[in-house]
């Protein structure tokens, strides 16, 4: 009976200790979010507003992950701790970009493009955290509209000139959408070689302000909504860079068709390609016209809209009978000093496909290695069959902000299920 006793005892002590290890593990595994509202200052002119998702561990206030949020997209940083030379902690972009923080847990500091060093004050605009998903994205004061008064109904859809001023405006589409639970108004603006990616803002009375940031675009539009239901305003980038642009509401404008922009020079469908792999540097022969189907990607490490259509290409890198390829053109034309660039897309992605180094992105370097004219665009894909006839090439790429994405994405899986089938092009 006392052995059984004592056995009893020994048995809640360790089922104690086991319980309380689970509670302290689990104590110490519990994330906690916030979500703030954050600004670069380019210039006098362009300050750009976003917001940012940190997460932390309930035992200490460190960052353990900060993301980018514009709208629906949420883009991860990756820590690299404290840099001894910078005396900052690093979190940095898929792209060749970085934000500098003063100290783990603190929103000062600077963003810093790392391809010419060019820095720019990054703040958090209030010490008080937020557990609400969606918190204005600008802040009152930056508007001179009274709210309510008057508010003009806001369409969906615009036909816009961009750079309206000028005597040679480009053609764009702006597309809208608000959410009734939040407020937030979200979209994005389509031009002939891509999309603005992910815009995201806030309405008050007249005046709508969006912006987008992931590391390369610094988007800012301000937006004046008429009486009329047309819209003018200001589209800023970076510290530099501003155009007056304007739209009117219109729900059946198309861009030109994106297929017959690039064409092959004197109908050369048969390509002979051997490009450097991006990391070994050996070299590499672009099968075509060798029993699968050959997708070639015309891309940059640098290039947003790329990383959009890499991210649906590495979807389809599962189909039998399809090899995918991208050509990186990058700021230099020195394949290692491009290697980490390229490799941190790679990684960012994790990317299926190989990426072969192309050379420089200069204007007409894409001509000169492929039989094409009018290259307008990075991204642009060129897609060929099993006996290495050309079926088409596509200029620019609209990703997964835009309303059309889902349709274009389901037809070219479509196509290459198609393409690919044991029975096609045999």
């Amino acid at each position: 009976m006392y052995q059984k006793k004592h056995l009893l005892t020994a048995l809640a002590l360790i089922f104690g200790v086991i319980a309380f290890s689970t509670y302290l593990f689990t104590r110490s595994n519990m994330k906690s979010s916030n979500f703030w509202n954050a600004n670069i200052k380019f210039s006098e002119n362009h300050t750009l507003f976003f917001q940012i998702e940190t997460t932390s561990s309930e035992e200490s206030e460190d960052f353990e992950a900060i993301a980018i949020i514009n709208g629906d997209e949420k883009i991860q940083l990756i820590s690299q701790g404290f840099d001894e030379d910078a005396k900052k902690y690093i979190w940095t972009f898929p792209f060749q970009s970085e934000i500098r923080l003063n100290s783990k847990n603190d929103f000062t500091g600077v963003f810093v493009k790392t391809e010419n060093n060019e820095s720019y004050p990054f703040e958090i605009l209030s010490k008080t955290k937020s557990s609400k998903k969606k918190i204005n994205r600008f802040p009152n004061r930056v508007f001179s509209s009274v709210p309510n008064q008057n508010e003009v109904l806001l369409s969906d859809r615009f036909s816009l000139k961009l750079k309206s001023s000028s005597s040679n405006p480009k053609a764009g589409i702006a597309e809208f959408q608000r959410d009734p639970k939040t407020n937030e108004y979200t979209g994005s603006i389509l031009t002939q070689t891509g999309d603005y990616r992910y815009l995201a803002g806030t309405r008050m009375g007249n005046q709508l302000y969006i912006s987008t940031f992931d590391g390369v675009h610094a988007y800012s539009f301000l937006i004046n909504i008429k009486e009329n239901g047309h819209i003018e305003g200001i589209h800023f980038s970076g510290e530099s860079y501003s155009e007056p642009f304007t739209g009117v509401p219109d729900s059946t404008s198309i861009l030109d068709d994106p297929y017959k922009i690039t064409k092959i020079i004197n109908d050369q469908s048969k390509l002979h390609l051997i490009l450097p792999e991006y990391k070994s540097g050996e070299l590499v022969r672009i099968p075509i016209g060798e029993g699968k189907v050959t997708l070639i990607q015309v891309m940059g490490s640098w290039c947003p809209n790329c990383l959009d259509e890499s991210s649906f290409f590495n979807e389809l890198s599962g189909f039998d009978n399809l090899n995918i390829y991208a050509l990186a053109f990058e700021k230099s034309e020195d394949r290692l000093k491009s290697l980490n660039s390229i490799k941190r897309i790679e990684s960012y992605l994790g990317l299926k496909y190989p990426i072969l180094f192309a050379g420089k992105a200069e204007k007409n370097e894409v001509e000169r290695l492929l039989p094409i004219s009018n290259f307008i665009s990075y991204p642009t894909y060129l897609l060929f069959d099993k006996k290495g006839d050309l079926v088409e090439i596509h200029a620019g790429f609209s990703g997964p902000a835009t309303k059309d994405y889902s349709k274009f994405t389901s037809e070219f899986r479509s196509k290459i299920q198609s393409l690919t089938s044991n029975y096609h092009g045999q």
